[in-house]
This record gives structure tokens, C-alpha cells and sequence, in this order.
């Protein structure tokens, strides 16, 4: 066996199988086709309604702490990966220090929802912020996970009076 044949071999035991491709697939939180229905209620800009959009989330779970850029652990869900024509949801961030370790209910989570209503514009984004404990952001996450298939539903209300009720599902 000639010299590259033997660092080829010792490479390959000590590496095991690798495989670029192997080593390439995007981790089970990412491109999850994802489900999502959306009511508003009480928006002073036109963002009342009930909105629904299937699609593919960029991420949608648990961002372990040794992988996060915050050195923290955090579920996230970044919907739509792609936003198709005529959609009615532009985006959904979320983001829970709290829904993490198989803990299933948070009051501290972040969510912004973009949309376009019924008249065709486009409103400033829903903002529900409850991890900065400033009293009038309210609401609960509760997060099940059942053979691979993860739902959140988030509850509550803004500072401006509004009312969300999100369920969004990936599988």
C-alpha cells in the first residue's frame, strides 16, 4: 500500500464513514412543513381578522445552547422560509428561552406576526413581547410534540390592546 493509501485508511478509521453529504443534512428543526392559523382581534390598524397559510418554516424548534449565538437554549419558529404570492401571513418569529428541555408551557416568549388584510395592505407587524414583564404583555405558549409533529399555540395580548390566538403546526 503506497503512503496516501495508508493515510486514506488511517483517516477512515479514525473518522469512521463520513460523508460530505452525510455531514451536510440540515438538523430536523429546519425547512418543516409547517401549518398556521392566526386570529387578531382588537387592532386599531386594520389588522383584525383570521389569517391560515400552509408553507415551509425556516426553523421551527429547539436551537440547543451549544449551538445557539446566544450560548442559550431556545425554541424558535421563523415562518415562511419563502413567501408564496398571494399569501396572507408575510412572517412569523417566535422565539422561548422557557419552551426548552421538554418544559411544554412559557409566559416569557417574543412573537411578531406580519400580514396582509382583507383590503390588501400590508400593516405594521403584531407585537407581543411578555419576556420584558412589562405589564399589559400578556400571554401563554404551550408547545406539544407528538411522532415528530410540533405545535405551538400562543395566546395573549399587547400593549396596544390587541389579542392573538396562534396555532401553528410542523411536521
Amino acid at each position: 500500500m503506497n503512503r496516501i493509501g495508508c493515510i486514506s485508511a488511517v483517516l477512515m478509521v479514525v473518522i469512521g464513514n463520513w460523508s460530505p453529504v452525510a455531514s451536510q443534512s440540515a438538523p430536523s428543526i429546519y425547512q418543516r412543513r409547517t401549518v398556521v392559523t392566526v386570529g387578531i382581534s382588537g387592532s386599531p390598524r386594520t389588522r383584525d381578522g383570521t389569517y391560515e397559510m400552509t408553507g415551509v418554516s425556516s426553523a421551527c424548534g429547539e436551537i440547543p445552547k451549544d449551538a445557539s449565538l446566544t450560548g442559550q437554549a431556545v425554541f424558535v419558529v421563523e415562518f415562511p422560509a419563502e413567501a408564496p404570492a398571494g399569501g396572507r401571513i408575510t412572517s412569523i418569529a417566535f422565539g422561548s428561552k422557557e419552551l426548552v428541555a421538554g418544559v411544554t408551557k412559557a409566559t416569557a416568549f417574543r412573537l411578531s406576526v406580519g400580514v396582509v388584510n382583507a383590503a390588501g395592505g400590508r400593516p405594521p407587524l403584531y407585537v407581543l413581547n411578555t419576556d420584558s414583564r412589562r405589564p399589559k404583555n400578556t400571554g401563554t405558549a404551550t408547545l406539544t410534540t407528538v411522532k415528530n409533529v410540533t405545535t405551538l399555540k400562543v395566546g395573549g395580548q399587547n400593549e396596544g390592546g390587541e389579542t392573538i390566538d396562534l396555532t401553528l403546526t410542523c411536521s
